[in-house]
């Protein structure tokens, strides 16, 4: 019975840390901050690798991981596994509405 009830609040802790981080991640990009692999047009944004490479100024730092900062992250172009937390794919080109 007791390891039922730990199972079960380690369950609602993980959906309340994945819900927590949704959370951020839709505060961030309501922000009006424009991310490295984003272009915004009004209420549509474009999103992803396609659009990170052609905004970019130099291809090669794209795959560099010690670049710097204003060339993004490679977790901004990966759609990740809602079980686990996990990466699962890669984002090519996206539209949000």
């Amino acid at each position: 019975m007791l390891a039922a009830g730990a199972l079960a609040a380690r369950a609602q802790d993980s959906m309340e840390s994945q819900l927590s981080a949704r959370l951020g991640k839709a505060s961030e990009l309501s922000s009006g901050e424009v991310k490295a692999n984003e272009i915004v047009k009004g209420n549509v944004a474009y999103s992803g690798i396609v659009v990170e490479a052609i905004k970019t100024d130099n291809l090669l730092q794209l795959f560099n991981p010690f670049a710097p900062a204003k060339y993004g992250s490679a977790a901004d172009n990966t759609l990740d596994d809602v079980a686990t937390g996990k990466p699962r794919a890669w984002k090519l080109f996206s539209i949000r509405f």
